[in-house]
């Protein structure tokens, strides 16, 4: 028998506010703008994985990242975001997602914020 991903804790006790990135062209330039998504709550395993700094235009920059799992939803897409406890100044950009072994199970999102140090 094959061997299944199983998360090595199915315990989903962080709480994620989940937006929509939505795109509308206003005289030829794209106007972004970001709607919640349906259910905008979700709890998810949080993993931190630490920060990387670089300067940018003689200012330190510092990229926090972040790894969750959480079961599977198809409204969500790597142009969305996601709020860590559901606090607005934790806003993470969503940069990859993994929909595991292309079950429709569990997701695995890669998600980052930058910090002005």
């Amino acid at each position: 028998m094959a061997h299944l991903f199983k998360p090595s804790t199915l315990i989903f006790n962080t709480i994620i506010h989940i937006q929509n990135r939505k795109q509308t062209i206003v005289n030829g330039a794209p106007d972004i703008d970001y709607v919640d998504a349906d259910p905008a709550l979700d709890y998810c395993n949080w993993k931190g994985r630490g920060g990387t700094e670089s300067i940018q235009a003689g200012s330190l920059i510092v990229y926090d990242t972040a790894e969750l799992t959480m079961w599977y939803r198809p409204d969500i897409s790597e142009r969305d975001r996601v709020l860590l406890n559901d606090d607005p100044s934790k806003v993470y950009e969503i940069i990859n997602i993994e929909n595991v072994e292309m079950r429709n199970q569990y997701m695995i999102l890669k998600v980052q914020r930058v910090v002005n140090a």
